[in-house]
């Protein structure tokens, strides 16, 4: 009798050594089943970000001319204000833009500068052009040595200020056509003081990474102007990514370059000494 006592115990013990191991099998299995929709999921929501990523960063290569900018993408700041409407052409067309030489110029030879000696023949304020990337360290250089005297020949009336403002150093967050666009839509708004000291405080972030989007509308708003829906919707990177692509035709292969009466400026000279050389 033991010995089939010990059998019905040895069945029993080895069924429920089995419905453990087939319900651990049963939970593994679930596991794996729970892990791979999950993987899935993830990566169906990777995708999705991409995808929309890619969507979002999508720009017409035909678009409007901002009121705040003239036909070459210029921003034109003057002790009356910022130039509105002055623009030749309603729309501008990135394939309208023959691509740039092989080989650079020596020099820009760019459209809409003054040919040199203009201010001391004319008496008019000297022009000063500029060239300029927001992500640009050299740009932000330029600024803090000499935005003071920049916006002070310009509210002098001793000088005008263009700026060109161009995404040569786009990465994968588009910060140089962000805070682009939000130039323009700035200067639309505001007056000379304020548009240069949005740009004062932009580039007093140069080096942080680039700026999200909350936070270009927050300067601006620091500088009297609601940006939010411009910079949401991207609405002049057509106009960024076309001041680009001519500035890139017309010889200019760095940022920043400043012509000043139609000379490229020699950097030896303070912009305030020259100003003061051009007017004669």
């Amino acid at each position: 009798m033991a010995g089939k006592t010990d059998q019905k115990d040895f069945r029993a013990q080895a069924r429920q050594i089995a419905d453990k191991h087939a319900k651990s099998d049963a939970r593994q299995r679930k596991l794996l089943i729970g892990g791979i929709a999950a993987l899935v999921v993830a990566i169906l929501v990777i995708i999705g970000l991409v995808f929309w990523q890619v969507r979002s960063q999508q720009v017409a290569d035909s678009g409007p001319v901002p009121a705040s900018s003239n036909q070459y993408g210029g921003i034109v700041l003057t002790a009356d204000g910022v130039t509105k409407d002055s623009s030749e052409t309603d729309q501008v067309d990135v394939n309208d833009v023959p691509a740039p030489p092989e080989t650079p110029a020596a020099e820009p030879d760019a459209e809409g500068i003054v040919e040199p000696g203009t201010a001391k023949d004319s008496g008019d304020p000297v022009q000063i052009v500029i060239w300029q990337d927001f992500d640009c360290v050299h740009c932000a250089e330029l600024e803090t040595q000499y935005g003071d005297d920049i916006a002070e020949l310009v509210e002098n009336g001793d000088a005008t200020v263009e700026y060109r403002t161009v995404n040569f150093l786009d990465n994968a967050t588009y910060y140089s056509s962000r805070a682009a666009n939000a130039y323009y839509a700035v200067a639309d708004q505001v007056g000379t003081k304020e548009a240069l000291e949005f740009q004062k405080e932009m580039y007093s972030h140069q080096g942080t990474g680039g700026l999200d989007n909350q936070e270009i509308i927050d300067i601006a708003a620091n500088h009297g102007a609601d940006v939010s829906d411009a910079v949401n919707d991207g609405e002049w990177r057509t106009m960024v990514n076309y001041t680009t692509a001519l500035a890139q035709d017309n010889g200019v292969t760095g940022t920043p370059t400043v012509i000043i009466d139609g000379t490229v400026w020699d950097q030896s000279e303070g912009i305030k000494e020259t100003v003061e050389s051009a007017k004669g």
